[in-house]
């Protein structure tokens, strides 16, 4: 029974071509070192010339396996694996404390800052996001590799940010003569950047990588759809007022932390049903429980704002002047005698009646609790799905963060994946909402005139004098 079974030369022959098959896919697999001098592994998933009859049977083929399977995959990155939970948790308060008051502090700056610091986020997770696929893919045969995927994230800033500012609202706040003669050109600028990079992208693809060299520009498009077009929604929440860039940033922090706190005390004793299977340690407990909070904050967290934080509640007139403004409309109270006698209305005076009550006759309900139960709402139940799908580009690549940059709380990514969509949204409720459209403070307005040609500042003068007389105000 112990005797090993006798191999025929039939049987050496008919294994033979299964051998063989596994030594070319051996052989296909390179190492190559990154400029970083990391050592990277190029699969035959990565290259061309492999077919699937060369593969063993019972193997699948190339379309249908995992492009990083488990033996090829690096191992998670844990991030002080060695510490305990209580170690964990106090790091991470310390940090994300830190983080907090950093925010504040660059708020205070004014929108100018606040500005910058998000561009810096923006390379910061265009650069985590890139490193995900050039760790594990990066081969040095491709000519100009990192410098064609930061060309097209540099392309697509210039276009974004041009775009912005080309916009009228935000024209008016430019004072430099030469950067408005300037704007007019962005498009141009970007079209050419964008032909170039076209340009160049065809002539560095190299024989045997084309596949992979195509996955990367999907790739590199693909993050920059998060990291530009997402992200260019902040430079108008921060010019409307730093209200609606520091409003949407706390509803988030409020829901994630909430989440962590109602899980980690009523986790699974309601119900034990896994809640996603990318994000094991998620409950339905903390996701609901997260979200309740959420909304309750959302509500009352406009008044802590208006109160002593009233200057981020003033759209931006200067990118250098301190803000300083009446209370714009969004922020006034509810006039709630005007809503009627209808079903909202008596929720409203009962809203109302019941603040004054518990915070005193001066309290009225504001307008913005109102918005921001709409708010509070979506970052409750849609924006915790940024963070979800951060979490499958990770399972999917097999790291545990993005990057260490942050110690206890990972990379940048980590920290705003979900205030992406939630910016986003903010931006559009306030576009559709909440703005006046085409509404400029007069000075402003004088400043997009004084740019006209004498001729037609001549001729607007004539016509709104003739408008004037019209309407009998002359």
């Amino acid at each position: 029974a112990g005797r090993q079974p006798h191999l025929t030369g039939a049987g050496l022959m008919s294994m033979a071509p299964t051998e063989a098959a596994l030594r070319r896919r051996r052989n296909v697999q390179r190492q190559s070192v990154g400029p970083d001098g990391d050592s990277d592994t190029v699969t035959d998933t990565d290259v061309d010339g492999l077919g699937d009859d060369d593969l063993p049977s019972g193997r699948l083929s190339e379309d249908e396996r995992d492009p990083m399977p488990k033996s090829q995959g690096p191992a998670p990155q844990e991030h002080g694996s060695g510490e305990n939970k209580l170690t964990k948790l106090v790091k991470r308060l310390f940090f994300g404390t830190s983080l907090l008051f950093g925010l504040i502090y660059i708020l205070r700056l004014g929108h100018l800052t606040t500005l910058g610091v998000v561009l810096v986020l923006q390379v910061l997770m265009f650069r985590e996001l890139v490193n995900v696929r050039y760790r594990t893919r990066a081969v040095l045969e491709i000519p100009l590799f990192r410098t064609t995927q930061w060309g097209w994230f540099a392309t697509c800033m210039l276009y974004s940010y041009g775009a912005s500012f080309s916009d009228e609202r935000l024209l008016s706040l430019i004072r430099s003569p030469t950067l408005v003669r300037l704007l007019p050109y962005i498009q141009a600028i970007s079209m050419a950047c964008y032909s170039v990079m076209l340009m160049v992208f065809v002539l560095t693809l190299k024989k045997g990588y084309y596949k992979y060299q195509v996955g990367q520009l999907a790739w590199t498009i693909a993050i920059i759809v998060v990291t530009v077009v997402q992200a260019n929604s902040f430079t108008q929440n921060i010019f409307n007022g730093l209200f609606w860039f520091l409003y949407p940033v706390g509803l988030v922090i409020c829901n994630d932390s909430m989440a962590y706190f109602c899980g980690l005390a009523m986790g699974k004793r309601f119900t034990s049903r896994p809640f996603l299977s990318i994000s094991p340690n998620k409950t339905w407990e903390g996701f609901f429980g997260g979200g309740v909070c959420t909304v309750i904050f959302a509500y009352l967290f406009p008044l802590l704002i208006v109160r002593f934080f009233h200057a981020t509640i003033c759209p931006c007139e200067s990118l250098f002047a301190a803000p300083d403004c009446d209370t714009p409309p969004p922020f006034l109270p509810v006039n709630v005698d005007a809503w009627g006698a209808g079903g909202l209305s008596v929720l409203a005076r009962a809203a109302d009646a019941a603040q004054r009550r518990l915070l005193g006759p001066s309290q009225p309900l504001l307008r913005i609790q109102l918005h921001g139960l709409a708010l509070g709402t979506f970052a409750s139940l849609v924006a915790p799905f940024g963070g979800f799908f951060a979490s499958g580009i990770k399972r999917a690549y097999k790291i545990k963060d993005f990057s260490a940059i942050i110690p206890g709380h990972g990379g940048v990514f980590d920290r705003i994946d979900c205030q992406l969509i939630m910016g986003l949204f903010t931006y559009t409720y306030y576009s559709t909402f909440v703005q006046n459209a085409g509404q400029l403070s007069r000075d402003r307005l004088m400043h997009l005139v004084s740019t006209l040609p004498a001729e037609e500042r001549v001729a607007l003068y004539r016509d709104l004098a003739a408008s004037l007389r019209s309407d009998k105000l002359l």
